[in-house]
């Protein structure tokens, strides 16, 4: 297998795919045991039964090149992660307010 010329697109996906455990919370994925990128990997392409033209099928237009690019299409994704986004960043406010109004300690020698 030859490694493959590793663009944009293709970092973007791979590190969504590193990613995976926190797209769905629902969902529980194996941890990595890789630390980087993989250096020899492949890349399908999914092809759909002509029997299944009218149930399972998804139209061309809403059809996308990447994984990334099919996350940011999906509302419910987008919902989940702006509803996280919101409370890991309230946290923090207040984890910051609380440290601001904090006593300084004085040390004695």
């Amino acid at each position: 297998m030859k490694a493959p010329e590793i663009t944009s697109e293709l970092k973007n996906d791979l590190k969504v795919l590193k990613m995976r455990a926190s797209l769905d919370p629902k969902h529980f994925y194996k941890k990595n045991d890789r630390e980087g990128l993989p250096k020899y990997f492949q890349v399908g392409t999914v092809v759909d039964s002509p029997v299944d033209f009218y149930h399972s099928r998804i139209p061309k237009k809403q059809r996308k090149r990447t994984i990334v690019e099919e996350l940011l299409a999906d509302s419910e994704f987008r919902r989940y992660n702006k509803r996280k986004y919101q409370e890991i960043m309230s946290e923090k406010a207040a984890f910051a307010a609380g440290k601001k109004n904090r006593k300084k300690k004085k040390f004695h020698n």
